[in-house]
This record gives C-alpha cells, structure tokens and sequence, in this order.
C-alpha cells in the first residue's frame, strides 16, 4: 500500500466494501456514518440505564435499612409528565375559564379545543385539535374538582360543561 491512497484507491477499502459504484459508496458511507451515530446513542442510554438501576438499588437498600418489611415490589413506577408544547404553567385552565365565561352555550372539551385553537393563533387540524382537546379535558377535571365548573348535558360532541 502506497503512503497517501484513500477511498476506492486503498486496498483496504476495496476489501472492506468491494466493487461499489461512487453513488453507491456515497449511499453505504452516509448510512455507515448514521449506523454508528445510532450506535453511540445506545452506549450512551445503556450508561444512563446502568447509573439510574445503580441509583434504585441504593434507594432499595435504604428503605430496607429503615424497613426491613417493605415490599419493593409493590412500588409503582412514576413516569416523568410530558409539558404540553401549546400551553405554559396554568394558561390552559384560565384560557378554558374564558372560554366557558364568553360562551352562550355549554361547551364539550372537542368545542373548548376549537376555541383555544382560535385564541392562540394554531390551525384547526386533527394533529393541533387532539391534544388541546385532552389538555381542556384535564383542565376541566380540574375545575370541576374545584367546584368551579359543572357538566351540563351533552352535545354531538360529549359531555358540555358550563362555569358554576
């Protein structure tokens, strides 16, 4: 091998990927490159991984330090709350508010959707609409929790809601 010779030159890539054309090398480097980009992701998360059970397990020997009776088994996992991309802290529940305060009507969490849709500017696609519509629905189990809110009925939508 002469000092200097790279690519399709270099014996040792002629061993390694034979006879490719130049689209084909372009092709097999680039998928190459993101099979190894992959690859280093999951060593990564495997580290991750390794740390937070090395964590629990130090979490497991304290409560049995403290009581020894304790079924860990019976411990539910918490999985972490997605943040909703549309709303910050609080401005779904005071938007819904408004909502139902300006309506003439009862409102079911499908309508609440399209109103929040309308008043933050979104389009109105399926893709926008679900998710207001399970954000106004937490935010009305909320209110009616509270008492501030009340079901009133059902339209072709589910269940209406009025203010209290």
């Amino acid at each position: 091998m002469t000092p200097g010779r790279r690519g399709r030159h270099n014996p040792r890539y002629q061993k390694q990927h034979g006879d490719l054309s130049v689209a084909e090398s372009h092709v097999v480097t680039g998928l190459v490159a993101k099979r190894a980009e992959l690859a280093g992701q999951i060593q990564v998360c495997r580290r991750e991984l390794e740390e937070l059970e090395a964590h629990v397990g130090h979490l497991d020997g304290a409560i049995k330090l403290f009581a020894p009776d304790y079924k860990l088994e019976g411990i539910r996992a918490k999985l972490p709350r997605r943040r909703n991309r549309f709303f910050v802290q609080g401005e779904c529940q005071r938007l819904v508010l408004e909502v139902l305060r300006e309506a003439t009507q009862p409102l079911s969490a499908a309508r609440l959707a399209e109103a929040l849709a309308r008043r933050k500017g979104l389009e109105a696609s399926s893709a926008v609409i679900e998710p207001l519509r399970k954000s106004a629905l937490g935010a009305v189990k909320r209110l009616v929790g509270k008492g501030v809110i009340a079901p009133a009925g059902s339209d072709d939508a589910g269940t209406a809601w009025r203010i209290c």
